[in-house]
């Protein structure tokens, strides 16, 4: 602290005893130059502090997937508010609740979407991600879950492009077609273990930017949802599942976050992820059930939301829990217009259609997402390749060893139709009609030796097993 020049020579020249009276005049002097310093120097502190604290608020903004659950979403508004005083909030509904007043009164953005069960239908759930993102001007989105609690600010900074919940041993198929798609746009990308092992649920954070190139409408059409959904679960239509899938295709790199954390059945130490997390996730097998789900709404806070206009019990603009019910023409029709979903056209495949509402092919339709009740519903995608031909002369072999590809002088099979044939031939049944995914079988028409029958695999890759072996036509 520098004293003014004044002052010093005063203090210098000060050899000979002082009167009380320029004593006090001299200490008043000091006084007044110590308090402005120490002004000074505190406004400093605070500018630096208050600099600091709006970059890192703004480092994250969080996007609220929620339906219901009216004392858990204005639960977690607060407590965001609480830890990131400075952090945009956006509030999606899909199709339940308005929170319009909460966000006119807490200073967030809400948004009213119509009615999807869009957690198993990614079009509408992507698009909606995306359109917060677009709003939302940070570096990482945080989506939340209305059974998230909030505990305080991340003390682990992102690592990756995207991260969340660690999921032990979790892997996905298909990972070569995933990786030739990412390639594109990211040569040499290799979807990791560690990757898949990341669950993208209530707590994980994204990249604004790989949001906006990953789920923008083109980026995700680019994946063949019907041809994923043939070859694997109906859990690729999933949010958590095609999130993955839908990141991984463009090569974004995706991690397990320590400060999200899973709790299971201890009620304070997590399953995976740090006991100081700034963000928990629940199981329902959790002691006393989930937390915010026990909340109740306070009576102040009754006048902050109300019914969203859609009926939530029946009827079209009901909150179905249909899953694999998404048709983007019957959307249109009921909504007006594609706002809040992806609006490049998709439709189910016939051969999804009749896997997982066979009830369909024979009578009305009773699923209003899905089609128009009370009518037959239309066609599906005709997603099925042409039937190859079959050489009734054809000769087969079935391989004496184990192997993952057929000898010199044969060729593999590549149809059902021909392992059909092959079995005929080779005097044993067919298992199944259709094809079937094992990769850990070879690929192709495989003869099961326990089971004395064949099937034919199409799996991606495929490898060699002690309990199959290869049936191959043999080249003329």
């Amino acid at each position: 602290m520098r004293l003014p020049d004044a002052l010093r020579r005063a203090v210098r020249g000060a050899t000979t005893p002082v009167s009380p009276k320029a004593r006090k005049s001299l200490s008043e002097l000091l006084a007044a130059h110590v308090l402005r310093s120490v002004h000074a120097l505190a406004t400093e502190q605070v500018n630096v502090f208050a600099h600091s604290l709006s970059i890192r608020t703004l480092r994250y903004g969080f996007y609220l997937h929620v339906y219901a659950d009216p004392a858990a979403v204005i639960y977690q508004v607060r407590q965001v508010k609480k830890f990131f005083p400075n952090s945009p909030i956006y509030v999606m509904s899909d199709g339940g609740l308005d929170f319009t007043k909460l966000c006119a009164e807490e200073g967030c953005t809400f948004v009213l979407c119509p009615p999807a069960n869009d957690r198993w239908h990614p079009w509408p759930f992507f698009r909606r991600l995306w359109d917060a993102a677009n709003s939302l001007e940070v570096k990482y989105i945080v989506m939340l879950e209305p059974d998230n609690t909030i505990h305080g600010y991340p003390k682990r900074p992102p690592g990756a492009d995207l991260g969340g919940l660690f999921v032990q041993g979790r892997s996905f198929g298909l990972v070569r077609y995933v990786e030739k798609l990412a390639q594109q746009r990211s040569p040499g990308f290799k979807w990791s273990k560690m990757s898949m092992s990341s669950g993208l649920c209530g707590g994980a954070y994204f990249r604004r930017e790989a949001v906006l190139d990953a789920l923008s409408d083109e980026n995700m059409m680019k994946l063949d949802w019907n041809y994923l959904g043939d070859r694997l679960s109906k859990e690729i239509f999933s949010s958590d599942f095609a999130m993955q899938y839908a990141f991984a295709a463009r090569g974004w790199r995706i991690e397990p976050w320590e400060e999200t954390a899973q709790m299971d059945k201890h009620p304070d130490e997590p399953l995976t992820g740090a006991k100081d997390a700034a963000f928990r996730h629940y199981c329902a097998c959790y002691p006393g059930g989930k937390p915010t789900y026990n909340m109740k709404v306070a009576k102040a806070d009754e006048r902050l939301f109300r019914n969203g206009g859609y009926q939530m019990t029946s009827g079209p603009y009901s909150a179905s829990v249909c899953q694999v019910c998404y048709n983007s023409s019957r959307y249109l029709q009921l909504w007006g217009s594609a706002r809040c979903t992806n609006s490049i056209p998709f439709q189910l495949s016939e051969k999804l259609l009749k896997r997982h509402h066979p009830d369909l092919e024979t009578k009305p339709c009773n699923l209003d997402w899905l089609c128009e009740t009370g009518k037959m519903r239309g066609p599906g995608v005709d997603v099925s390749a042409p039937t190859p031909s079959i050489d009734p002369q054809a000769k087969y072999l079935m391989v004496e060893q184990p192997s993952a590809s057929c000898p010199p002088g044969t060729k593999s099979l590549e149809s059902v139709g021909e392992c059909k044939a092959a079995a005929a031939k080779l005097q044993h049944s067919l298992a199944y009609e259709d094809e079937i995914y094992q990769e850990n079988d070879p690929r192709g028409c495989v003869f099961r030796a326990p089971d004395n029958d064949m099937y034919f695999n199409d799996a991606e890759e495929g490898r060699e097993n002690s309990a199959r072996r290869l049936v191959c036509r043999v080249e003329s």
